[in-house]
């Protein structure tokens, strides 16, 4: 049997053009594949791609970075931008490109990212721009750039600013407001990121042409009516103190004055409800002008003497010592308006350590030694530079005893922690205390000078008048060291004549018009009697006939040589009751006093008002 053919089935040789289709697509996925491997391991970017129009193709991001940073430097600076709010063009800010910290190097990455954002994206992407195909990339603005922040920080000042109903102003002595301001409403984050988008078109407009540019951005606001302003606000934010220009002792510099400023609350809010919308309401200021200006105040610090007194300082070493060192403590002091000068406070307490040395004091009537003794010298002839001038006396004390060197009436004593004296500066300027002491023919002088500013002219001069005098008398002191048949003085225990005094300021201005009498109080100074020690055999010396001792009047008289003699009182006073929970402080008796002659005196003569020296009175050098 012959063989048959058998015929082939249709299709059969159908499989050859899918192997040839299937290794052309191998291919081309292999070479799709093989271009996005070429385009990732790049490390430049693309070509034909610019940063905000700034060219950086086939540039590392190195390379772009530097690139873009060198147009900023030279270009920012030309390119400005006006942000404004609203549309009456009224708030308004500017910001300088150059200002604005613009990032070049995330600049230059983003850049280099289109070709290594997606690995199976960056073949194509290569193949495109090397095709002609371009991109361009933005600069980075970070958010809250510096810059940026306090250009729209400006604006929203202003914008709250002018959306307050208190929006007043003050116009000379008139406070005035608009009724009816409307309320300003920004959107501050999308007002930035328009700035932003802004400022990345001018930018890439001047990288691509030369003039500078400027362009306004209008940031758009909504406005709503207000309420009624807070009246008592305002009212705070305006009212203002009157206050003088003074003098800083710290940094000896003049501090600035401040105008007084004040309205009626009432009267703004009442004129405000009666206005109608946009209409503008006025109420009238009251104006305190300060008493002394800084102008003022610059050339005329300590420029006038304003008083003077000058005392002559007798007695030991010690005493004068003492006297000079409490004055040089009180030298320089300078005070403000208003301010009161302690003498207490000044000197501090009298203490060996600070110098002061043993001299003379009153205590309990007697003059005893005491640290300190004549330090009221000091403070008696700074009252007495005081009496000479205008300012306010706020506390004084006599003496126990007329001291001598200032008049009856013009004297003040001081214990510390007790007695002081005081006054204060009345003035409208500083005032300055200067004290010195000095030689002239043998005799020790203290001076005290005060200076301050006195435009008006304004000058004083005291005036005391003396009554109820009391001349010493004589008391005895049996002693049994006095020899027989003599009579010995108390050197120590002198003599003072009892007297009172009353004190009056007479207050003239600049043309000699007396303007003011003033009654600085009345002084009262005791009598102590002048004192002679005894032999107690000789008998009482008040019993003695003519004088003789020994013989005696009355022989029931002779006195014991155990007892002594009691001083008379002095009858032009009273003795008052003494608490017994109390004691008498020392007093300063001022000199070392002189032997006195029991039946003088001693009248004294008024100062000069011309020189302000009070003359001593050579039998009363004590107090």
């Amino acid at each position: 049997m012959e063989g048959q053919r058998i015929a082939k089935k249709e299709g059969g040789g159908g499989k050859l053009p899918w192997i040839i289709t299937g290794s052309v697509v191998g291919v081309l996925a292999a070479a799709y594949i093989g271009t996005c491997a070429w385009a990732s391991g790049r490390d430049a970017i693309l070509p034909n791609v610019s940063v905000a129009g700034i060219d950086v193709s086939n540039m590392t991001v190195e390379q772009a970075r530097d690139t873009v940073q060198s147009a900023l430097d030279r270009q920012s600076g030309d390119v400005k931008l006006e942000v404004v709010v609203g549309d009456q063009g009224g708030i308004s800010a500017r910001l300088m490109a150059a200002d604005v910290d613009i990032d070049a190097g995330q600049s230059a990455q983003n850049a280099l990212e289109i070709s290594h954002g997606n690995f199976f994206a960056g073949g194509p992407q290569l193949v495109g721009h090397m095709m002609g195909m371009s991109s361009e990339t933005p600069l980075v603005i970070p958010e809250n750039d510096p810059a940026v922040k306090e250009m729209l920080d400006d604006l929203a000042r202003q914008t709250a600013a002018s959306s307050e109903n208190s929006g007043y102003e003050i116009d000379g002595e008139q406070l005035t407001m608009v009724k009816g301001a409307p309320i300003l409403t920004v959107d501050w984050g999308r007002a930035e990121e328009k700035v932003r988008d802004t400022l990345q078109q001018e930018l890439r407009a001047r990288f691509r042409q030369e003039e500078g540019i400027e362009m306004r951005v209008q940031l758009q606001a909504s406005q709503s009516q207000n309420k009624d302003p807070d009246f008592e606000a305002i009212h705070r934010e305006v009212y203002t103190e009157a206050k003088d220009a003074s003098l800083d002792l710290e940094s000896m510099e003049i501090t600035d004055h401040a105008v007084g400023m004040d309205f009626d609350v009432q009267t703004l809010k009442t004129a405000y409800q009666k206005a109608g919308s946009g209409e503008t309401v006025s109420v009238p200021l009251t104006i305190t002008r300060p008493k002394v200006t800084k102008e003022d105040l610059g050339g005329q610090l300590f420029k006038d003497l304003l008083g003077e007194g000058t005392t002559r300082v007798s007695g030991s070493a010690n005493r004068k010592s003492n006297v000079k060192l409490a004055a040089e403590a009180c030298n320089e002091k300078i005070l403000l308006p208003g301010e009161e000068f302690s003498y207490n406070s000044t000197t501090g307490s009298r203490t060996a350590d600070k110098g002061y040395k043993n001299a003379p004091i009153y205590q309990q009537g007697q003059s005893v030694d005491d640290i300190g003794g004549g330090i009221c010298q000091t403070s008696s002839t700074i009252y007495y530079a005081v009496l000479h001038t205008n300012l306010e006396v706020v506390e004084r004390h006599c003496h126990q005893f007329n001291t001598g060197y200032v008049d009856p009436g013009m004297d003040a004593t001081v214990f510390f922690g007790s007695l002081d004296f005081r006054f204060r500066n009345s003035t409208d300027y500083p005032i300055k205390i200067v004290t010195s002491s000095y030689d002239s023919n043998g005799n020790r002088y203290l001076n005290v000078k005060i200076y301050g500013t006195n435009p008006e002219g304004v000058y004083a001069v005291p005036k005391s008048s003396t009554f109820d005098r009391v001349t010493p008398t004589t008391a005895y002191v049996a002693d049994p060291s006095v020899p027989q048949g003599t009579l010995v003085k108390d050197r120590q225990q002198n003599a003072y004549t009892g007297l009172s005094a009353r004190t009056y300021r007479y207050v003239y201005d600049k043309d000699g018009n007396e303007i003011a009498k003033q009654d600085m109080g009345a002084s009262k100074y005791k009598m102590r009697p002048t004192t002679y020690h005894y032999n107690p055999a000789d008998g009482d010396p008040s019993t003695w006939v003519n004088g003789q001792p020994g013989t005696t009047t009355d022989p029931g008289a002779a006195v014991d040589p155990g007892t002594t003699t009691t001083p008379p009182t002095d009858p032009g006073t009273t003795t008052p009751p003494v608490d017994p929970g109390t004691t008498t402080p020392p007093m300063d008796p001022g000199t070392t006093v002189p032997p006195i002659d029991p039946g003088t005196t001693d009248p004294v003569t008024p100062p000069s008002a011309d020189t302000g020296i009070a003359p001593v009175d050579p039998g009363q050098m004590a107090g």
